[in-house]
This record gives structure tokens, sequence and C-alpha cells, in this order.
């Protein structure tokens, strides 16, 4: 008897259930107008509410991203947290923040596209002017697509019904404009200089100034060592094409460059208050047709200007360059017990660039070569000079005037290029140079020197159309390497300066895209407006409230045999 009831009674609770629901008139709520609602806050005031935390966590980030993301140094993966008492954040915990804050905004989204779901639907249902069945709802609920989306025939007719359409549409694409935000952040190498100073000394460990003895007393016999020390010492300050540009100047500081003790400070680190020498040429000014050569430039005897036995003169490779003052070569010392004294210069000497070797027979004359490593010399208004003619062959070689200045100076600032060199980055025209007990014994080492870095080609100095950039850079390697030689060989350790470093510290710097981050902001902010748009001008209060037969659980178990979607929609 039980079992033949229960259906009569459940459809009789269906009768019921829809009896109690019927359509609402036009103007009319839709769930019994008369009781009082048991919700706390408004749908509407839900709505409204959720609208401004999307459009303000869009805001925020979008701000915080372009304004305090951008030009940030955060630390690598070997940085540590805490840096002079300071937080610092690793690209890994920006990159974690950043997600966490797209996904509560996606959260908001979510909750939002229920919201506009839900009205959308009831509005379509029973206020619209073309009505839409509610097979068309169920399936725009589902794919969170506007109707017309899915038939050409439910094509908005109406402003209401287009706007309901841009918000769904503006929903739909938050789903796939959170690559913009995190794609406007690029991520630079950089440095960032400790506050903490090491020290270092200025002499090399391994100097002796004993040795100064025998490099006077054995001639040739002892320097040759030292000079293939000066070469490793050029070429390494120079090995790195990097710091150089197209003509072979430095790009790091003043070319003022020095070899020091190998502190295992790294790249870019800063030395301050140092000695380190220096050299700037100032002009160079070629022979020419109708210029009278003094005897003191040419000819000269090489054999006066090495001091290895090793003539400068006899070699024939392109690019060896010599400079050279004939009224004041190098003499012994008057005695080796004590460094030579202080010196400097600043004047003019004789500079020789040999720009190619040249057969009588077969090759044009000097003064019209039309392919040497320094371009075509037709084009150029120097004389040539033709010298030592052995075996049907002949040099032809440059000749000129070169002003410098060559000492030592106290770099407030100098930067490591390497854990071995550092270089002066004091502009050259405010450089105060001094005076130093090296100076004149690296210039008396520089002819020998000067070739051998020629013939070595290490130099990594362009040559072509770049003659007068060419010798500046060698005759700058050359002294800068020589005086590194005799500070390295003979400075006395016991009197060694002590200097401060301050290591660099590598970090990654913030490179924020703004077009980026201000467009994913208008996409973000694109739901909040037209969300604003339906809730002030489309949507009514009622088409944001629940229907009464889904407040409550036994209320729900009540309904019987009616769909969930019949229940949303009322």
């Amino acid at each position: 008897m039980a079992s033949n009831s229960d259906p009569v009674k459940a459809s009789e609770k269906q009768f019921l259930t829809t009896e109690t629901n019927p359509a609402p008139a036009p103007g009319q709520p839709y769930d019994h107008p008369g009781e009082k609602r048991s919700c706390h806050v408004p749908a509407a005031a839900r709505a409204w509410a959720v609208l401004f935390v999307h459009g303000a966590c869009c805001v925020a980030v979008a701000l915080a991203v372009a304004f305090g993301l951008d030009g940030y140094m955060a630390g690598d993966e070997s940085s540590p947290h805490r840096v002079d008492g300071k937080l610092l954040l690793q690209v890994s915990d920006i990159t974690t923040l950043v997600s966490v804050a797209l996904v509560i905004i996606r959260i908001i989204v979510g909750w939002w596209s229920t919201i506009v779901l839900w009205a959308s639907g009831r509005y379509m249902l029973h206020r619209a002017a073309a009505r839409t069945d509610r097979k068309t709802v169920s399936r725009m609920i589902r794919s969170k697509l506007p109707p017309w989306l899915q038939s050409v025939r439910k094509f908005p007719t109406d402003f209401p019904c287009w706007t309901l359409s841009v918000a769904l549409l503006a929903v739909l694409i938050q789903a796939f404009i959170s690559p913009i935000l995190t794609g406007s952040i690029n991520w630079n190498t950089t440095f960032r200089i400790s506050n903490t100073a090491i020290s270092v000394s200025s002499a090399d460990p391994t100097a002796n100034f004993g040795t100064w003895y025998w490099y006077n007393a054995q001639g040739a016999f002892d320097k040759r060592g030292y000079l293939r020390s000066a070469a490793g010492y050029a070429s390494s300050a120079w090995a790195d094409p990097s710091t150089v540009d197209l003509h072979g100047n430095s790009l790091v500081g003043n070319g003022c460059r020095h070899i020091v003790n190998d502190d295992a400070l790294p790249r870019n680190s800063v030395l301050v208050d140092a000695l380190l020498p220096c050299i700037n040429v100032s002009s160079i000014r070629w022979y020419r047709l109708d210029d009278e050569i003094s005897e003191d430039d040419w000819p000269v005897d090489g054999r006066q200007l090495t001091l290895v036995q090793d003539d400068p003169m006899y070699y024939y490779q392109s690019g060896v360059t010599v400079v050279f003052d004939v009224n004041r070569l190098r003499r012994g010392p008057d005695t080796s017990d004590r460094p030579p004294p202080a010196d400097m210069f600043s004047g003019t000497m004789t500079v020789v660039l040999l720009v190619q070797r040249r057969n009588y027979e077969r090759d044009p004359i000097c003064q019209e070569l039309p392919n040497t490593i320094f371009g075509d010399m037709r084009a150029l208004p120097y004389t040539v000079r033709e010298s030592i003619s052995t075996a049907g062959d002949e040099k032809c070689s440059l000749i000129g005037k070169i002003d410098f200045t060559a000492g030592v100076t106290r770099s407030h600032r100098a930067t490591y290029i390497s854990p071995r060199l550092v270089e002066d980055t004091t502009p050259i025209e405010d450089v105060v140079y001094e005076p130093n007990p090296w100076v004149w014994e690296a210039i008396w080492t520089m002819p020998d020197l000067m070739t051998m870095l020629a013939v070595m080609n290490t130099s990594q100095v362009p040559t072509y159309n770049n003659i007068d950039n060419y010798v500046s850079s060698m005759v700058r390697q050359g002294y800068l390497g020589a005086w590194d030689m005799l500070s390295r060989g003979f400075d006395m350790p016991e009197s060694a300066e002590t200097y401060s470093a301050f290591p660099a510290e590598p970090r990654l710097l913030a490179d924020v895209s703004f077009a980026r981050v201000f467009t994913w902001l208008g996409l973000c902010l694109l739901m909040t407006l037209s969300g604003v748009l339906i809730l002030g001008i489309v949507l009514r209060a009622d088409d944001l409230t629940p229907p009464e037969t889904l407040r409550g659980e036994e209320r729900m178990r009540d309904v019987g045999p009616q769909t969930f979607l019949d229940l949303m929609l009322g």
C-alpha cells in the first residue's frame, strides 16, 4: 500500500511546487515577492563586490609589475635571501608571487562567470525581447559561450543581448591572457657592488728586487725572459675581444689596464685608489711626400733600439711598429742596488710602421700598393718609404711623429675585467700622471715588445682602414705590458701598498615590457567594465537572485524530479 501511494505523493508534490513558482508577470520578481529573504547580503551587492575586487586586483598587479618590479635586481640560485640585512628575492620567488596573484584573479573570474551565466540565462528566458528556449540557455551555461557562437540564428538583435554577449566573451578571454603578463618580464644578467671591502696587495708576492742586478748585468741574456713575460702580460690584458670596439679602443674604461694578483675577485668588481700604469696617445702625424724627414727620424739603426740583440728593423711582417727617441736611448743604470729614479714622459717620439714587403719585379712601388692589411695605400696621402732592400725585396714603411704621455696614475676607481686584470675608469682627459721608476724602462722595452706583439698577432686590433688606431693600440699595449713586467718582477713586496677591493655580486635585472603589462590590464579590465555595463543597464536584482527552491537543503530534497537547470532558471 505504501509503495503505491509514493508516486501519487511525488506527483502531487511536483504539481504543488510548480504551482508555487509560476512564471512572474512583467515587472514582478521571480520568487515570492511578498516573503522576507534570508540572505544577509543582497545578490546585487555581491555581484558589484566581485567586480570591484577583480578590477582592484588587476590594477594592483599591473602597477606592482610595471613600477615595482621593473629595474629590480633579483638574486640567482647562488644568492642568499638576506644581503646587508635586507631581503633579496630570487627569480623563482618573484615568479611564484606573480603566479599566486594570477591564480587569485582566476578564482575571482570563475566566481563572476557563475554569476553572469546565471543572470544572463534568467534574463534571456524571462525578460529578453526575443525569448530564448531552455535548451539554448542550457548549452550556453555548459559551454560558457554566447548563443550566437553556437548558432547563427541566435544572433543578438538588441542592445541588452549584445551587452550580455560582450560580457560573456570578456569572461572567456580571461583564461588566455595570463601569458601576456608573465611574458612581460625579461631577466638580464647584471651585478651589484658589495659594500664589504677586501684587502689586496699591490705587489706580486714572487717579485724580487734582487734580480734587478742580473737584469742589467747580463745584458740581452737575462732580458729575453722578461721580454716574453711582458708579451704574455700584454696579450692577456687584451685577449678578450668583447672589451674593445671595432677600432681597438677599450669599452671598459680609458684603456689603462694593469695585471694584478689573482684574489678570486669576479668580473666587474671594483678596485679603489690603486696605482696603475697609464698612457694616452694624443696625435700621430705621418710625413707627406714634400716633407723633409729629420736624420733623427730616418734612417735609424735598429741595433740601437733593441735590448735583446734582436733588431726590430729586420722583421718583415706587416704591422710591425716601433717607437723611439734616438736622443734618449737606454744606457745601463749607475747602480743596481736601488730602483731607477722616478720619471714620466710627455712629448713627441718617432714612429715607424711596416706596411708591406714588396718585390722589385712583381709588385708596384710603395706609393701604389693596392692590397695591404691596412687597405689600399693609394687612397692615403702618406709617404711610404723604401728601406732595407735585400734579394730583390724591400720594405714599405710609414714614418711619422707620435705625441703621447706615459706615467702612472692613482685610480680612484678601477674595474676588474677578469680576476687578474683591472682597468681605470677615469676619463682619459682627466687622468693625473705621476712619475714612477719603471716608466722609462718600459719605454725602452717597447721597440722589442711591440715587434713581438705584431709578429705574434695577439693584439686583437683591427688593421683595415685603421692605421692610426692600430698604432695607438700597439703603443698602449707595449707600454702597459712592459710596465707590468717591470713592476711585478722588481717591486719589493715588503714595501707594497694595500688596496681595497669591492667584489661584484651577480644579479638578474628585471626588464618589464610596459606595453605587455598594460595590454594585459586592458583585457583584464574589459571584464570589469562589461560587468559594470550589464549590472547597471541590463540586469535587475531579481536576475541575480537564486530561486527560492534552491535555498536550503530541505527544499532541495523536496524538489522531486525537477532538474537543477529548471530550478536555477526559475
